[in-house]
C-alpha cells in the first residue's frame, strides 16, 4: 500500500513528568505510516529557570528529526545569547545551527547512526554506520569541529523535519517554529495559535521561494515538499548567493514571545498529524473536557490519537502522531494578559 501499512501500529510510547511550576504528558504513535519519523524533546528542568519542549516531524526519513531532538536544545543552551538571557536569539541560532552541523563528515556520520541504517542520508552508501570513537559518544560535542575523510563534502541530508519548540522561563513563553507543527495555548478555554503553519502558498513564503529561484506546483515547493520552512532538505538550500533565511526552503524560525498570565491553563505542541484532524479550538475543547476526569496528561494525548486515527489507510488521520501537553500548575503571573495582537 505504498507509504501505508495494511493495519495501523497503534502502540503508544508515552511519558509524564512535573516540577513545581508545571506538569507535562506526551505520547507518540506510528499509525498507518510505514515508518515512525517523528521525534520529540521534553525537559521540564533544562536548567534551574527554564523548561524546554519540542516536536520534530520528519519527512523522507527519521534521522533529521532525531538529530534535532538530540542537539537543538543543547545548542540553544551553549549560545552566548542564551547566557545573556536572550532566549529568542539563542533558539533561532540553534535552528540554523542544525543545518550547519549536519554537513560534512561528522554530520553525515551522526545522521547515519541516528537513521539506524535505514535512511538514505547519503547518496552513495545507504546503511553504513560509523561507530563513534572512544569519547565521542557523549551527548554533544563541545564545538562540533569539521573532520576530513569520507563525506567531507556532504552538503546535508535530502530528508528533513519541522521543528516547533516552546521554552518557558518564569512568566515568559518563547515559541520557535519552522514548518507546520503547531503550538497552541488555552487561555480561559480560548485557543490561541502561538505558531504559524509555514505552507508554500502563504504570501511571505511564496515570495521568498520564487525570489530564490524555486516554484510552487500543486501546493508543493518545486512540486515535492509541502512545507516552506524545515530543517534539513539541503537540496533546497544550495543558492550560494543568498543568506540562509532567503533560500527556497529555510530553517529560520518564527519567534513568538508572550507573557503568561493567570488565565493560561495549558499549552499543546503537536505535529500536523493532529492538526490535519482537529482545529486548534477543537483540541483545546477536547483537552479541557478530558481534564475534568483524567489526571494523567499522557493518557489525554493517547485519547487524542485514537480520536484522530483514520479507520482506513489514506487521507487525514494516517500520519505519525506526536503531542506534548503542558499544564501550568498555579498562577504564573500577576494577572497581566496577552492579547491576540501578541500572537
Amino acid at each position: 500500500m505504498g507509504v501505508y501499512l495494511s493495519t495501523p501500529k497503534t502502540e503508544k510510547f508515552s511519558d509524564d513528568g512535573e516540577n513545581d511550576r508545571l506538569r507535562f504528558g506526551l505520547s507518540c504513535m506510528q499509525g498507518w505510516r510505514a515508518t515512525m519519523e517523528d521525534a520529540h524533546a521534553a525537559f521540564p528542568d533544562l536548567d534551574s529557570l527554564t523548561a524546554f519542549f519540542g516536536v520534530y516531524d520528519g519527512h523522507g526519513g527519521k534521522a533529521v528529526a532525531k538529530f534535532c531532538a538530540k542537539h537543538l536544545h543543547q545548542q540553544m543552551l551553549k549560545h552566548e545569547a542564551y547566557l545573556a538571557g536572550d532566549i529568542g536569539t539563542s533558539v533561532q541560532r540553534a535552528f540554523l545551527r542544525m543545518d550547519e552541523m549536519m554537513c560534512g563528515q561528522r554530520g553525515w556520520r551522526e545522521l547515519a547512526v541516528l537513521g539506524d541504517k535505514m535512511d538514505k542520508v547519503s547518496g552513495c552508501i545507504e546503511g553504513f554506520v560509523w561507530s563513534p570513537k572512544s569519547g565521542e559518544a557523549k551527548d554533544h560535542f563541545d564545538d562540533w569541529p569539521s573532520e576530513e575523510g569520507p563525506h567531507s563534502d556532504f552538503h546535508g541530508p535530502t530528508s528533513g523535519c519541522t521543528a516547533c519548540v516552546a521554552i518557558i522561563r518564569n512568566k515568559q513563553l518563547i515559541v520557535a517554529n519552522a514548518g507546520d507543527s503547531r503550538c497552541v495555548i488555552s487561555r480561559k478555554g480560548q485557543a490561541y495559535n502561538l505558531s504559524k503553519d509555514h505552507k508554500p502558498d502563504l504570501e511571505l513564503e511564496k515570495d521568498r521561494i520564487l525570489k530564490a529561484g524555486g516554484f510552487i506546483q500543486v501546493g508543493r515547493v518545486n512540486g515535492s515538499l509541502n512545507l516552506a520552512r524545515a530543517i534539513g532538505d539541503a537540496e533546497f538550500k544550495q543558492n550560494k548567493t543568498l543568506p540562509v533565511e532567503k533560500q527556497i526552503v529555510t530553517a529560520n524560525p518564527d519567534i513568538n514571545t508572550v507573557e503568561l498570565c493567570d488565565d493560561d491553563e495549558f499549552l499543546v505542541l503537536a505535529c500536523d498529524g493532529i492538526w490535519d484532524c482537529m482545529s486548534s479550538q477543537q483540541l483545546v475543547d477536547y483537552v479541557r473536557e478530558q481534564l475534568n476526569s483524567e489526571t494523567k496528561l499522557s493518557a489525554i494525548c493517547e485519547r487524542v490519537f485514537d480520536r484522530c486515527l483514520a479507520p482506513t489507510a489514506g487521507g487525514e488521520g494516517c500520519d505519525n502522531m506526536t503531542m506534548i501537553l503542558v499544564q501550568f500548575k498555579k498562577p504564573v503571573g500577576s494577572g497581566t494578559s496577552f492579547s491576540s495582537s501578541d500572537l
